[in-house]
């Protein structure tokens, strides 16, 4: 696990971060919504999104980026993405994944919140 620093990757994650009021630039899929509800109780999606968004974009939370070794995810993607924000006082963990993961891409990005649960 390695602190995100390459800019290019970076950009795009913040891109998706600040639209945080879009709908689709950051989707809680599978266990997600359940971790999220019983891990931060009573903060709604929308508040979450807000907070992965002031944790990078204002406060200079770290993001690590991961390779990816798991099965069967590693042969979907090369990479995860993981937080640490504070939220209502808990440390949670956030796994994610950006989406698409080529630079070369012109789609706007994603990102995908596939696990949360205590830090």
């Amino acid at each position: 696990m390695a602190r995100l620093t390459d800019p290019d990757i970076l950009a795009r994650y913040q891109q998706a971060l600040t639209d945080w009021r879009i709908e689709g630039a950051i989707q809680l899929i599978g266990r997600a919504h359940a971790g999220l509800r019983t891990t931060v109780e009573g903060m709604t999606v929308q508040e979450f999104k807000e907070a992965l968004y002031r944790f990078v974009c204002e406060q200079g939370g770290e993001i690590d980026r991961v390779k990816e070794q798991r099965e069967p995810w590693r042969e979907q993607w090369e990479w995860h993405f993981d937080l640490r924000p504070t939220l209502h006082g808990v440390t949670v963990y956030v796994e994610t994944r950006l989406y698409p993961e080529s630079l070369a891409s012109n789609e706007e990005p994603i990102i995908k919140v596939v696990q949360i649960k205590p830090a």
